[in-house]
């Protein structure tokens, strides 16, 4: 009898078993199916344009210069749910803008952006980060919390990040401002700016600048900043850091 009971109990136990595994598979399997991939392109004339702006909650953005006088968009992602996401891009006046929304779950997206050298950007964006090369309008970008990593610009820059990171090289701007919560602060400069200034709350900052004479101004609640250049305070070019938490940095 208890021979009879014990075979019961393990059986039992099989099919529960299987049952468990079966079920997480079909779910596993669903899951799986439910992730469908994105993809879609457009373009707008901006021969007239003087602002493209970009407004995207979860999509990262690259940004480079296109050979002709046209916008091109390139979006890429992975989403879950009936509703695809939109790219849309549209003009009003001498204003391009580009959005990208998800009505569900969006991992993985992308938005490239090709556009004219001299045509002025703004840039909005949620949890995306930003990067860009080789342009010569001016640049805005607002992020909560992506990283903003920029190369061979020439146009006056506004960064703004709550938590991520911002990285500038080979930089010939006359303007430059910056300001993270979280976030540290890079950049390296092949031309002296007319105007930089900088704030951090808890992260680090380190300027590169080229020789040239600077007016400078840090400040840091918790170190004291390492400044390797003389200061001149009727110099044309003004340099303003300020941390809170952050070590300061600013060289040749």
């Amino acid at each position: 009898m208890s021979s009879v009971k014990s075979r019961f109990i393990i059986s039992s136990g099989l099919i529960v078993l299987l049952v468990v595994v079966a079920v997480g598979a079909w779910s596993v399997v669903n899951v799986m199916k439910a992730r469908d991939s994105f993809s879609a392109t457009d373009q707008a004339d901006a021969s007239a344009a003087t602002l493209l702006s970009i407004d995207t909650a979860h999509a990262g953005v690259s940004l480079k210069a296109s050979s002709d006088s046209f916008v091109h968009v390139s979006a890429t992602g992975k989403y879950t749910g009936s509703t695809p996401p939109k790219l849309t891009t549209s003009t009003a006046g001498a204003t391009i803008t580009v959005s990208q929304s998800c009505s569900g779950d969006c991992d993985d997206f992308r938005l490239d952006i090709s556009l004219p050298e001299k045509l002025a950007v703004k840039v909005t964006t949620v949890d995306g980060g930003t990067t860009a090369r080789g342009l010569a309008g001016s640049l805005d970008i607002r992020t909560r919390s992506g990283g903003i990593d920029l190369t061979d610009l020439s146009g006056a820059l506004a960064l703004n990040s709550t938590t991520g990171q911002i990285h500038v090289a080979g930089a010939t701007s006359d303007r430059f401002e910056a300001t993270t919560t979280d976030g540290e602060v890079r950049a390296a400069f092949r031309t002296a700016p007319t105007m930089a200034n900088v704030t951090t709350g808890d992260g680090g900052v380190d300027l590169t600048l080229p020789s040239s004479g600077y007016y400078i101004q840090a400040t840091s609640a918790n170190s004291n900043p390492q400044i390797d250049i003389p200061v001149d305070r009727k110099a044309n070019h003004t340099v303003t850091v300020k941390t809170d938490n952050g070590g300061i940095d600013i060289h040749h």
